[in-house]
């Protein structure tokens, strides 16, 4: 059997993009890690008034500098790949088409195990299916790409204000307000009742308990997420479109586009970031308020903005020679950015599930960022300790050897 398109040589690679990747690994177990040892549904639960200072600063701190950040930065570095692999050199002119979509399809198939066997809050899943509709978009013009961005990232925002508007106005009517009122009381009591029954369950069940819970969750996240993901396909548009400008391999000579995304990424980023900061503390997510609508409004263009603002502070650094060190640190985690991300879930259920050492809801949220700190401090040597005797992380290995069909090579020469 021919291959069509080879995996990309160690020589190849572009430094800046591992960089990017490894930042972004970072920022997203940042966020994880408030939701690995408590119930993903406490997620739809709102802030607790009942917490201490520290934890709520912990709080604002994530919600202001990572949540909504890294994972656009991720989706932005997945669109851009998607363009550097639609367009390796094929043999005798054969499509890569099919060997992108075995790629995506088997990128599925880890999504779905991830969720099923370590926890509900993959991303993989949702990567995978949106990256089956990226050929879709090998064609569109560059304005069209940022049409179609702009519109994903508006529809969310859009549907919860109407969403918000509507409760307003029937809230105005005593017979519907009555009603409105009966059912968010009836919704609150529900919830409460399903986050500790999945509190139980993940601190004290066996392995199939735990199973059951995590996909009750999946599940009853799964209509807001649905709601939630149109960003993250926009995130692969703007990286596609990045990738066709050749912003990233080609940096050097883009440095005025990323000053000005540096300015701007600040200008936008920092205000509206601060605002999905402080409604959070606010917004009730069972009913739908004006500061539910203010914060779906402020992490879309907050994230995409500071994200930008990071990206941008990274390769400016980058170009002046003043990230060397912590390149090389970070160009290893994102080398191995698959093995990294699934290292984490498995890391965490091991710590907090009743199956493992049983932490789970025995910490606070400044300890869980303390606890992140550790545990991608631990993986920046051991990537790197890796890569020296391996081509790959073993679960990219798996990766590509289904993709091509093939096995890769995977120990380095002595």
């Amino acid at each position: 059997m021919k291959t069509v398109g080879l995996p990309v040589s160690d020589k190849e690679r572009i430094v800046l993009l591992d960089v990017l990747r490894g930042l972004a690994i970072f920022g997203i177990l940042m966020v994880n890690m408030q939701i690995f040892f408590r119930p993903m549904l406490h997620m739809l639960s709102g802030y607790q008034a009942d917490e201490t200072i520290l934890n709520l600063a912990s709080t604002a701190f994530i919600k202001f500098f990572f949540e909504g950040k890294f994972y656009v930065m991720f989706s932005l570095l997945f669109g851009y790949g998607f363009f550097l692999f639609m367009n390796k050199p094929t043999e005798e002119g054969r499509s890569i088409l099919p060997v992108y979509l075995r790629r995506v399809f088997f990128l599925l198939i880890f999504g779905i195990l991830h969720v099923v066997l370590l926890w509900p809050g993959d991303i993989l899943v949702f990567y995978a299916l949106f990256g089956f509709l990226l050929p879709l978009f090998r064609k569109v013009s560059d304005r069209g790409l940022v049409k179609w961005a702009i519109w994903l990232v508006i529809i969310p925002t859009a549907l919860t204000a109407l969403a918000v508007l509507a409760i307003t106005l029937a809230m105005n009517i005593p017979e519907a307000s009555s009603q409105i009122e009966s059912s968010l009381g009836e919704g609150q009591h529900a919830m409460k009742e399903m986050v500790e029954k999945a509190a139980a369950a993940y601190s004290t069940g066996t392995f199939a308990e735990v199973t059951r819970i995590r996909l009750f969750e999946y599940k009853m996240l799964l209509p807001g997420l649905l709601f939630f993901y149109p960003v993250v396909m926009a995130m692969f548009l703007l990286g596609y479109l990045a990738a066709r400008k050749n912003l990233i391999a080609g940096y050097q000579e883009h440095l005025p586009f990323f000053r000005k995304s540096l300015r701007w990424g600040a200008f936008i980023g920092i205000p509206f970031s601060a605002l999905f900061a402080i409604s959070y503390f606010y917004a009730k997510p069972q009913q739908m308020d004006v500061f539910q609508a203010l914060s779906t409004l402020s992490i879309a263009v907050g994230g995409f903005f500071l994200s930008l603002f990071y990206i941008s502070s990274v390769v400016l650094l980058f170009s002046k020679g003043k990230l060397s060190t912590i390149a090389k640190l970070l160009s290893p985690v994102g080398r191995m950015a698959l093995t990294n991300y699934l290292m984490q879930s498995i890391i965490c259920t091991t710590l907090f599930y009743s199956y493992g050492f049983g932490l789970f809801g025995k910490i606070n949220t400044f300890q869980g960022i303390l606890l992140a700190i550790i545990i991608f401090a631990l993986q920046i040597p051991l990537s790197r300790w890796w890569l020296k005797s391996f081509h790959y992380g073993p679960f990219e290995w798996l990766w590509r050897s289904l993709t091509y069909m093939k096995v890769q090579p995977f120990r380095k020469p002595a």
